[in-house]
C-alpha cells in the first residue's frame, strides 16, 4: 500500500469509527449513562513564503489539519486530529475520562506533557516557527514525531496547582513499542497569579536500538514562565537534557507587546541552543522579530525576521518568513 492509499485509509476509518460511535449512542439512548454524541469540527490552514539569506525562495502549504471533538459518554471526551498535507496523517487520537474535578485520566496519542510552547497549538503560536530549543530538546520533537507519543496520562488540578503525569511507549507517534521499558513524562504548573503561571517539567525515558544494542538514558527537565497582563505578554524555558553522556541545555524568552489589542502584536524572541556542553563553540542563537495580524479569531498574518548565529564562525542563514493561516 503506498503512502497516499495508507493515508486515504486511515482518514477513513477515523470516520467509521466516529460514525460506530454515533450509532452505538442513539442506539442506547433508554441508558441513563449516555448523554449522547456532541461533534466539534475544526481545521487550520498555512501558506508559508521563505525567503533565506541565501538559497531559493518560494511559497509552501505548511499545514492543512482538521479535528473532531466532543463527548461520546457521560465525562467521556474524545479528540481525532489529522494533518492532510503530511505524514504521518494521524495526529491526535485521545480518549479522556473524568472521574472528578481533580483527576482525569487520558489515553490514545496525543503530546507528551513537557513545555509550554511543545503544548501550544501550531495554531496558536506567536511565532511563524517554534524555538530551536523546542524542536531539539523537547521530548517527542527532538525524535522528529510532532511532539506525540502512545500512552496514557492522568491529568487534573488543585486550588492554584495544575497536574500531569504520564507514561508512554517512547517509540514515536503511529508506533508500536520497540522496547519493554517505558518513559514517564510530568509537568507541574503553579498560579501564583491571575496573571502568572510557573511550571516544572521532567521525562525520563531510553533511546537507541530496539535489540542487539545498547541503550543509553534519556532525561529532560523544564522550567517555564508565562505572564500576561493588559497589552504585554512575557514567556520563557529552560530546558536541561542529557542523553547518555552527552549534556545540553537550551532557553528562550519572548516578548510581546499589543500594539491594537486583538489586532496587531509586536513579537520579540531570543532562543539560544547548546546541543553538547562539553563541546565548545556549537552553540546556536536566534533572534526573532516579528509581527502578527489577527484578522479574526483564528486566522492571521505573521511576519518574521530570523536571525541566527552560530559560535562556530559566520554562517549566512538568516531568513524571511511570512504566513497566512485560515482558521475554523
Amino acid at each position: 500500500m503506498n503512502m497516499d492509499l495508507k493515508s486515504v485509509f486511515i482518514l477513513v476509518y477515523s470516520l467509521v469509527v466516529v460514525g460506530c460511535i454515533a450509532n452505538f449512542v442513539h442506539a442506547g439512548e433508554e441508558s441513563p449513562v449516555v448523554s449522547g454524541l456532541s461533534l466539534k469540527l475544526s481545521g487550520y490552514s498555512q501558506v508559508e513564503y521563505i525567503h533565506p539569506e541565501t538559497g531559493i525562495d518560494g511559497f509552501r502549504i505548511r499545514r492543512a489539519r482538521m479535528s473532531l471533538g466532543g463527548e461520546i459518554l457521560k465525562k467521556i471526551n474524545y479528540k481525532i486530529q489529522v494533518e492532510t498535507m503530511q505524514n504521518p496523517i494521524l495526529l491526535d487520537i485521545q480518549v479522556e475520562t473524568r472521574f472528578f474535578e481533580q483527576a482525569a485520566l487520558c489515553f490514545g496519542q496525543f503530546k507528551v506533557p513537557f513545555s509550554l510552547e511543545n503544548l501550544t497549538s501550531s495554531a496558536s503560536l506567536d511565532t511563524i516557527n517554534r524555538s530551536q530549543t523546542i524542536e531539539r530538546l523537547c521530548p517527542g520533537r527532538d525524535s522528529k514525531n510532532k511532539g506525540r507519543d502512545i500512552g496514557i496520562a492522568v491529568t487534573g488540578h488543585f486550588s492554584v496547582l495544575e497536574y500531569t503525569l504520564g507514561i508512554f511507549n517512547g517509540a514515536g507517534i503511529n508506533k508500536s513499542d520497540d522496547n519493554s521499558s517505558k518513559d514517564v513524562a510530568g509537568r507541574l504548573l503553579f498560579f501564583p497569579l491571575d496573571s502568572l503561571s510557573l511550571g516544572v517539567a521532567h521525562y525520563e525515558g531510553k533511546y537507541g536500538p530496539s535489540s542487539g544494542g545498547t541503550q543509553f538514558n534519556k532525561k529532560r527537565t523544564g522550567l517555564e514562565l508565562y505572564f500576561s497582563k493588559d497589552k504585554v505578554t512575557l514567556k520563557g524555558e529552560f530546558i536541561f537534557g542529557k542523553d547518555g553522556p552527552v549534556q545540553k541545555d537550551g532557553w528562550y524568552i519572548q516578548g510581546g507587546f499589543d500594539f491594537i489589542p486583538r489586532k496587531i502584536q509586536g513579537i520579540f524572541k531570543y532562543d539560544s541552543l547548546d546541543l553538547n556542553r562539553n563541546v565548545r563553540g556549537d552553540r546556536s542563537d536566534v533572534i526573532i522579530l516579528g509581527v502578527n495580524w489577527f484578522l479574526a479569531k483564528r486566522t492571521k498574518l505573521q511576519v518574521n525576521y530570523e536571525f541566527h548565529g552560530e559560535e562556530s564562525g559566520n554562517v549566512s542563514n538568516d531568513v524571511f518568513l511570512a504566513q497566512f493561516q485560515l482558521g475554523f
